[in-house]
């Protein structure tokens, strides 16, 4: 399993190997690489065209790999279908979709402007008394 390391987050491909053994391979792999990593991990699953049970179970595990952990798991859907069946089956509840990697790339920074923007409203607030 490759893992591209991006400015302190893992980007890991989801496997959507076709033959049974190699794709137990792959995901035992994805799930140590999960296991190991210290940083927030994206898992892509825009490589994939449809979901399916095991597939569902497979990303359950990566959330339940990292809530034990100090590391979030971000989910990159790449397509309609897929952020559908995130979104169907809660997965989005309790872990962040993306459309793309740079946008899944992007989600930390956009949220650390938004939360300067709010500091930056609620001392607005508190000096003019509002």
């Amino acid at each position: 399993m490759n893992a591209m390391n991006t400015v302190a987050r893992t980007i890991l491909p989801f496997p959507c190997a076709s033959n049974s053994g190699r794709r137990r391979s792959l995901r035992k792999g994805l799930l140590a690489a999960l296991r190991v990593s210290s940083s927030p991990v994206i898992v892509d699953v825009s490589g994939c065209c449809s979901l399916n049970q095991e597939d569902i179970d497979l990303l359950l595990d990566c959330v339940a790999q990292a809530a034990g952990r100090d590391t979030q798991v971000f989910f990159v859907a790449g397509s309609l279908a897929n952020r559908v069946l995130l979104e169907v089956t809660r997965i989005s509840s309790v872990a962040q979709v993306f459309n793309s990697v740079t946008e899944a790339l992007a989600y930390p920074h956009m949220s650390a402007e938004n939360d300067a923007k709010a500091q930056t409203a609620n001392e607005s607030q508190e000096r003019w008394g509002a």
